[in-house]
């Protein structure tokens, strides 16, 4: 239901760092050969320079493109030594860097931990991801392990996340990294149940080049300290029977929705959810969808979910009508949100309610509220599909330009899931399973499309 992004402002939820490891020396009579001062070239890189002395000589010409290309490639694999026992290090020329700290969170009784990994190819040649391996703090076993399709389906190419919060369709397409290219590896990992969170995370991750296994090459890195601290435990945002959880837990369009501000990359909706109401007929609205009225979560009251301080708001911004399209709403970096309400709660957590009515804000800017108190309306302002409150927890008093953070709420009862969010625009309608029991979760993030009853 939202995703901030200038190309995916979706928004919308439901429907959207120098060592020298090696030095090179020309013979007095020209290039052609090259010498490693740690043994370690090896005869494919030997090969590759003798190519290029061949290239001299046939074009009597030193350099061309085409040679120089060749020996940016003979000093990669200069870097790359051949295997030998307990090395410790490695020279493969990527550059990893963690995100955001994860945090442990509880979702369905067990725990989880959510976070990205930055991969940057800085060698002049394509590698290719092949396996990657998470192991704990004690590393007696990995944790997570993903091959194939399953890796694939973490990484989104730097260059598209801004406009795909979608995998990459075609299998080795995204593991295969082009020179000076970067992917975004997206981890959620599930933890046993009962387990304990581990105080860090190794990671184990397997490149190849050109498909040669021969130069296969295993870089142990990075690793993430995990956040010891409990994540916050929140009351509802809403009140009353059978509110749906779009885009809850880890569900792309939030999990991956990447945005710059002010030239700043970060994902604020990494935890939202966009809650939107259920009637008695199992549907969202009844009648005429262009009618924000028709739409049984519109003009709910939105309270606070702790004791906390009014620490930025907006209400000035007029609704959307109903159901409608992208192309009917101009959307900038500024007015995305729509009317918006920030509360700081304290310990650098920041709650923020997004999409409200228009002159529906109950407080003011440095006000001071208690959980449970009537802060606005739900609306359908900002880059908005349809009636609904997005709602995230940031560690920043901004909606956009922050980091979202993990929570859990105090208690709420699991009516079912919507296993196809379709049927909630039929006749037909959503009902619970028959064999289902209403499900009292506490301290826990709901999961996706999960249909809840809040106290």
């Amino acid at each position: 239901m939202c995703s901030y992004s200038p190309s995916h402002i979706l928004i919308l939820g439901r429907k959207q760092k120098h060592c020298t490891l090696a030095t090179f020396q020309a013979p007095r009579d020209g290039p052609g050969q090259a010498v490693s001062t740690d043994g370690s070239l090896g005869m494919l890189g030997e090969m590759i320079l003798s190519a290029s002395e061949s290239d001299r000589r046939n074009r009597h010409a030193w350099p061309n493109a085409r040679t120089i290309k060749r020996l940016l490639v003979a000093v990669v694999l200069a870097l790359l030594p051949l295997r030998g026992p307990a090395e410790s290090h490695s020279g493969f020329p990527v550059d990893i860097i963690a995100g955001p700290a994860p945090q442990p969170v509880m979702v369905d009784g067990r725990i989880r931990l959510v976070y990205e990994l930055h991969l940057i190819n800085v060698a002049p040649i394509p590698i290719e991801l092949l396996t990657l391996d998470v192991f704990s703090d004690n590393g007696a076993s990995a944790l997570a392990s993903y091959r194939g399709e399953a890796l694939e389906k973490l990484l989104v190419p730097v260059e598209k996340v801004l406009v795909s919060v979608e995998p990459t369709e075609g299998a080795g397409k995204t593991r295969a990294i082009a020179e000076g290219h970067s992917v975004v590896i997206f981890l959620d990992l599930t933890l046993e149940a009962g387990a304990r969170p581990p105080r860090e995370l190794r990671h184990r991750l397997t490149f190849s080049i050109r498909g040669n296994a021969a130069l296969d090459r295993t870089v142990n890195a990075p690793i993430v300290a995990v956040v010891q601290e409990p994540a916050p435990v929140l009351s509802a945002p809403l009140r009353g029977s059978a509110w749906i959880a779009f885009n809850a837990f880890s569900a792309y369009d939030h999990r991956r929705a990447f945005q710059t501000v002010d030239g700043r990359l970060c994902i604020a909706q990494r935890f939202a959810i966009d809650w939107m109401r259920i009637g008695p007929d199992g549907r969202l609205f009844h009648g005429d969808s262009k009618s924000n009225a028709n739409f049984y979560g519109y003009g709910a009251e939105v309270l606070a979910v702790a004791d906390a301080r009014v620490s930025d708001l907006r209400d000035d911004l007029p609704d959307n009508t109903g159901s409608n399209e992208r192309s009917n709403r101009h959307v900038t970096v500024d007015n995305a949100v729509g009317n918006y309400l920030i509360l700081d709660l304290g310990r650098g957590h920041f709650a923020v309610y997004a999409h409200l009515q228009p002159g529906s804000s109950r407080v003011k800017l440095g006000d001071k509220v208690k959980a449970g108190q009537v802060l606005a309306l739900l609306g359908n302002s900002g880059n908005s599909d349809e009636p609904h409150l997005h709602f995230q927890l940031t560690d920043a008093n901004a909606a956009m330009a922050a980091e979202g953070v993990p929570y859990e709420l105090a208690t709420f009862t699991q009516l079912g899931v919507v296993d196809d969010p379709g049927v909630l625009d039929s006749d037909e309608g959503w009902r619970p399973k028959t064999q289902t029991t209403p499900v009292v979760h506490r301290r826990e993030f709901p999961i996706d499309n999960a249909v809840v009853t809040f106290p």
